[in-house]
């Protein structure tokens, strides 16, 4: 009995050690930096603290350096022949100690919130987008979120654009917080990735929207920076930002607070790509109100695209009158449509009153606004400091009450 005893010892120890010469190193790696996170926990001296303690940034990166390279080594191993998902990925760090949290008891920085694999059809090579995203409750100039692009077919992926991120989910819906988009691919086979963002804040200060465009560059850490912005957003839109690439352009369509009045308006950032050049196109917005609002925030050079007379000297003074309103400091009184339709072609007058007192370099109480659109595409016509003869009547401005986005 205790001849056999010994062989059987040897076999379960020779079975213990293949098994755990399986587990992959950035897996055990990835777990070890857990376990480490959640070693620090939440610091519970101030809940609006507005960074993690010294230690998390660095542990952060480390976390999602090991997920990544985990990921990379998952799709390119020969030894799996089943379709790769995410539930390899989980099945690795299980196999290297890690032991899943339900959200509810989440104390500690960097737990996996998801890991998604996202197959993208239509393309040559075949495109996988892996994201990953980490709990952090407050802000953090590091990275909580990544995405990674890949190129490849079966078990052979290279990785050709990864991004990083903050990831603020808002609610259980994740595109309140991150966004991203491929574009279809061109006549050449090229593509490119927009990624949006809302980083987390404690203390909601404010909600800054932030987005880029990337092309696959000459290395994974160059990739080509189109574009790349931030935005004001309004939470009061339901999600309160959008993504939409095309083949040659892409949009982002998000909910904001109008600088002029300070009423929820939607604003539209539109951009045309080419070979050397990135420009905003049309539309600026949907509404006479809301574009009037972007039209004044612009630059001139930009500005000036969507005028009727853009050499006009005394339109180009306006337009550095209004860009230099303060915040809410106008009332739009009216939207009043002169004549078309409100869906299609037509021409408005916008009533405004100014607040002196907010704006004392400003002698005008009350501004008219000629606005018209045509062909989905407004302009502006002049501005003027008293009512114009032609366009009668008097339509007050109705505030929004939908809370979706809408499409256009």
């Amino acid at each position: 009995m205790k001849a056999n005893t010994i062989p059987l010892i040897l076999f379960f120890l020779a079975s213990t050690n293949a098994a755990a010469q399986q587990v992959s190193p950035h897996a055990q790696k990835a777990v070890q930096t857990i376990q480490q996170l959640r070693a620090i926990g939440l610091s519970t001296a101030d809940e609006l603290e507005p960074a993690p303690p010294p230690k998390v940034p660095s542990l952060l990166r480390l976390l999602n350096q090991e997920l990544k390279a985990l990921i990379v080594e998952d799709l390119n191993n020969p030894n799996r022949h089943a379709v790769p998902n995410e539930h390899e990925i989980l099945e690795q760090l299980t196999a290297a100690g890690w032991e899943e949290i339900p959200s509810h008891k989440w104390n500690a920085y960097g737990e996996i919130r998801q890991i998604k694999f996202d197959w993208k059809t239509g393309y040559e090579p075949g495109i996988l987008v892996v994201s990953t995203q980490l709990w952090l409750p407050c802000g953090s100039a590091d990275p909580d979120s990544a995405i990674y692009v890949f190129q490849g077919v079966a078990r052979r992926w290279d990785l050709v654009v990864a991004a990083e991120s903050d990831f603020n989910p808002a609610g259980e819906n994740d595109v309140t917080g991150m966004q991203y988009d491929i574009s279809p691919p061109d006549s050449h086979g090229h593509w490119f990735l927009v990624v949006a963002h809302v980083p987390p804040s404690c203390r909601r200060a404010g909600t800054i929207l932030r987005y880029k465009a990337l092309r696959p560059g000459t290395s994974l850490n160059q990739p080509i920076l189109l574009l790349s912005g931030r935005e004001s957003i309004n939470p009061f839109f339901q999600p309160a930002f959008r993504v939409d690439t095309e083949k040659y352009s892409f949009a982002l369509t998000l909910g904001k607070l109008r600088k002029i009045d300070g009423e929820p308006g939607i604003a539209i950032f539109r951009y045309a790509l080419s070979v050397d050049e990135v420009r905003r196109m049309a539309p600026l917005a949907l509404t006479p109100e809301d574009f009037l609002d972007q039209w004044a925030q612009l630059n001139w050079d930009e500005a000036k695209q969507w005028t009727k007379a853009p050499s006009d000297s005394v339109i180009e003074e306006w337009h550095l009158k209004l860009n230099s309103l303060a915040s809410d400091s106008t009332e739009i009184e009216s939207v009043h449509l002169c004549s078309g339709t409100s869906e299609g072609d037509g021409d408005w007058l916008l009533e405004l009153s100014v607040d002196g007192r907010l704006n004392p370099s400003l002698n005008e109480a009350k501004i008219y606004v000629a606005i018209s659109k045509k062909e989905g595409t407004f302009v502006l016509n002049g501005v003027l400091d008293k009512r114009p003869l032609g366009c009668f009547g008097r339509t007050p401005l109705r505030p929004i009450v939908e809370q979706s986005l809408p499409q256009w």
